[in-house]
């Protein structure tokens, strides 16, 4: 059987060495104190698979004791008490405060040894129980990232976007606080993908999207795709004015990509047109109302020769 990390709770210390080394004989690895306060101080950073608590200890009893780790740590890890008493009004309390087996004093080799093996059981099922709760955490934490992120661009997909919207709008709202929306949409797109091909196009809006996540990549800031070459900034704690900076170092950063678009219209790089909506929410705005409001000032700077921001409040 496995070896078991077991800490050992006794206030006499010749019974608490002599205990020690059997178990160490046995080949376990062991963590003796000599009180209960120091069992709770040690617990912690030992990690034990098994207690072995003594009852009758000043200050803090072995119940005590038992009752304040169980209180404390919510993973159940077996606690067998030690006692001299052989009433079973004592055991019965010893099961009803916390423990899960009870050896008389002085300890029989033979029971210890047959108590411990039936602890190592349940220890090796402990941890892969651990293990394979781990492994889940694992497999639910890409799944979720699955369900939330957009499969070309790797930035947050429009589902996502719409419930953290609508929850940046109540948390606003509640807190009287402004909210920015940045709608960006990458100028002649079509007749980029019509002279470059659809694997470039591909290719741009995933340079897009990860200097985008580089750039707001701070809490309270959310970067998702919207749908085809539009993509979505949404920033907390800001107003209009922080908003206008935001939008002009947006620009900056895709002028910076400096990716060629011959067939543009306004450039011959690679440009957005952004229409950015600021205000304080009263938190009973709707998400599909909000997306229409921002979507009209894109529409805006689009009429006005693309490669620009414009900047509204909700009024």
């Amino acid at each position: 059987m496995a070896t078991m990390r077991i800490m050992l709770v006794d206030d006499i210390q010749m019974e608490r060495m002599q205990l020690a080394i059997r178990l160490k004989q046995l080949g376990h690895e062991v963590k003796a104190v000599g009180s209960g306060q120091e069992a709770i101080l040690e617990y912690a950073n030992f990690d034990p698979d098994l207690v072995l608590l003594d009852v009758n200890m000043p200050e803090m009893n072995g119940f005590e004791v038992a009752e304040r780790l169980r209180e404390i740590y919510e993973e159940w890890v077996p606690i067998i008490f030690l006692s001299g008493h052989e009433e079973p009004e004592m055991i019965a309390k010893a099961i009803d405060k916390g423990g899960d087996d009870y050896i008389i004093k002085p300890v029989d080799k033979m029971v210890l040894s047959a108590k411990l093996k039936a602890m190592q059981r349940i220890a090796q099922m402990r941890h892969q129980l651990k293990a394979a709760t781990a492994e889940l955490e694992i497999a639910n934490a890409a799944l979720q990232k699955q369900v939330h992120e957009d499969g070309l661009t790797k930035v947050s997909n429009r589902r996502y976007l719409d419930q953290k919207l609508a929850a940046l709008i109540s948390w606003h709202g509640r807190h009287t606080m402004p909210l920015t929306i940045i709608m960006l949409d990458v100028d002649h797109f079509k007749a980029f993908n019509d002279f470059y091909g659809h694997i470039d196009g591909d290719h741009c809006l995933q340079q897009i999207a990860h200097t985008l996540k580089d750039t707001f990549g701070r809490s309270g800031e959310v970067v998702g795709r919207y749908g085809g070459e539009e993509f979505v900034v949404l920033i907390s704690h800001c107003d209009k004015t922080q908003a206008v900076e935001q939008c002009r170092r947006l620009k900056s950063v895709i002028d910076k990509l400096n990716i060629s678009h011959i067939r543009s219209m306004t450039s011959d790089r690679v440009t957005v047109s952004q229409g950015v909506l600021s205000w304080v929410p009263t938190g009973l705005e709707s998400v599909e109302n909000i997306y229409k409001m921002v979507d009209k000032v894109l529409y805006q700077a689009k009429e006005q020769g693309r490669d620009r921001f414009v900047a509204a409040e909700f009024i």
